[in-house]
């Protein structure tokens, strides 16, 4: 018999078995006091005088989760099983959502500020398997924000050592590293083209996210991104391909909203800002790592098809809502999964 977890809610506690979810509203002190008296076996005469004992044992027993030999009530050992209970948050059933997480395969674009982060926070709950990609190499001055590094690292690939440390996360994972700079669309033909998601995090060339999208879009790959500048950052859009989200419509949106000097500024060839601070940086990838967690546990996401903004000067959160595809024939916004 496979093993019901209990999982902690906001107003009881959930008892759950494979797909199967019962949750019990209550003291979630006292319901945890009476699974475990139905771990170690009570006997149902017991129960009698406890109105409360003798619903939940029978609600138990409905479901075939309590038997006469030996009714169990555990808490797997796990390395997830504290956001078992933020899950919940997301949808009911913790732990289909959790073995989406785990079932998922993810690549990340730039495995830098943004992007080791994201690695980490997708390796912390669960997910299984990763491609890394990125051409650069460990530098002294990336540890005060790219936390999976050490000194130790300074001068190997990133993607090498990233996997590594990864691996040293869950020795389990498939983490592939894959050392190339990305320039044009077939350079990522590296990547399968059955990801679950591709997170750009890298901010070199200029048009990485155009160079990402004529791929994506060919594929029916959906696509997250986020970008940390000096004073503020950005996270989203989460672009679906069979969703009707499309990059270039969202740009001519975002660019019509601008005022003209901001779009001139927009269309000069700068490059990244030099500066970084942990910090904010790590702020805005954790805002990402979130919802591309929350994305693959249920298929939906807070920043699909919008972009969130964080200034850092204290200025209140904003949204930028997409549009609609609005390509004339839609060919290369709207793609299919081969």
């Amino acid at each position: 018999m496979e093993s019901v977890v209990t999982v902690p809610s906001a107003n009881g506690l959930r008892f759950v078995q494979g797909t199967r979810a019962l949750h019990v509203k209550g003291p979630a002190a006292l319901l945890r006091n009476l699974a475990e008296r139905l771990e170690e076996g009570i006997d149902a005469h017991d129960l009698e005088g406890a109105s409360r004992s003798a619903r939940l044992a029978r609600e138990l027993e409905s479901l075939g989760w309590l038997t006469d030999r030996s009714p169990r009530v555990v808490e797997e050992p796990s390395a997830t099983e504290r956001q078992w209970g933020y899950l919940t948050v997301f949808g009911p059933d913790a732990p289909l959502m959790q073995s989406r997480i785990e079932a998922a395969r993810v690549a990340v674009l730039g495995v830098g500020g943004v992007g080791t982060v994201v690695a980490q926070h997708l390796v912390g709950a669960g997910a299984r398997r990763l491609w890394l990609v990125d051409f650069d190499t460990v530098a002294l001055h990336n540890l005060n924000r790219q936390f999976l590094f050490g000194r130790q690292d300074v001068g190997a690939p990133k993607v090498e050592a990233a996997a590594a440390a990864l691996r040293r996360l869950n020795p389990r994972i498939d983490v592939r590293g894959i050392h190339r700079r990305i320039r044009e669309a077939t350079d990522l033909t590296v990547l399968p083209t059955d990801i679950d998601l591709l997170v750009v995090a890298a901010d070199t060339p200029r048009t990485i996210v155009d160079v990402v999208w004529l791929w994506a879009a060919e594929y029916g790959v959906p696509v997250h991104m986020a970008a940390v500048g000096l004073e503020s950052g950005y996270w989203g859009p989460l672009l679906i391909p069979n969703r009707g989200h499309c990059w270039p419509c969202f740009e001519r949106g975002r660019r019509a909203l601008l005022p003209i000097e901001h779009a001139e500024l927009d269309d000069a060839e700068l490059e990244p800002t030099p500066y970084s601070f942990g910090p904010s940086n790590t702020v805005i990838s954790a805002l990402l790592a979130h919802d591309v967690l929350e994305y693959l546990a249920r298929g939906h996401c807070p920043s699909e098809n919008r972009r969130g903004r964080l200034a850092l000067d204290g200025t209140p959160m904003g949204f930028l809502e997409g549009r609609p595809c609005e390509c004339a024939d839609g060919s290369v916004a709207i793609g299919t999964r081969r």
